[in-house]
């Protein structure tokens, strides 16, 4: 990792390919929604944009040599093993217990309610891959998911 890597929110910034999706539900067992093998890409630029992509990494090819002309069947499987959006963030700096936060700012998303929403996560490196999660859930919500990341070359 090169000296501008070693610290966030400086370290936040460039691209990073994920590596790993995975829930966690009861100890010691874990579900992987995208697969083994997810695909994905998360970007933060220095003036302060973001956008990400993740999705299954075996998702098969639509039989139509356009999604707009796929059978409905096909795109929902599609939709159903991706996920994406954009915005502004914004670095929420951690304090004492509070970790390290990142605010993102949605105003494009494949899921419609989260144009113009925020999202906050909670970030932090771990070795050479950055880690994200939301807050735990809610009692009687899902669990959340954990994404890691890697720095792209």
């Amino acid at each position: 990792m090169s000296p501008r890597t070693t610290s966030l929110p400086e370290g936040l910034v460039g691209a990073w390919a994920l590596v790993g999706y995975e829930v966690p539900e009861a100890p010691p067992q874990r579900r992987y929604p995208l697969g083994q093998r997810p695909l994905g890409q998360l970007v933060y630029t220095a003036d302060g944009y973001m956008a990400v992509h993740y999705m299954a990494g075996d998702r098969p090819p639509l039989a139509a040599p356009n999604w707009r002309i796929a059978s409905d069947a096909e795109r929902l499987a599609a939709v159903a093993t991706y996920g994406g959006y954009s915005g502004r963030y914004e670095w929420l700096p951690g304090n004492g217990a509070a970790g390290d936060r990142v605010a993102h700012h949605v105003d494009a998303s494949i899921y419609p309610n989260w144009i113009g929403t925020t999202l906050v996560r909670n970030v932090h490196l771990d070795g050479a891959d950055l880690v994200i999660t939301a807050d735990p859930p809610a009692p009687g919500q899902p669990p959340v998911p954990v994404l890691r990341w890697r720095r792209r070359p």
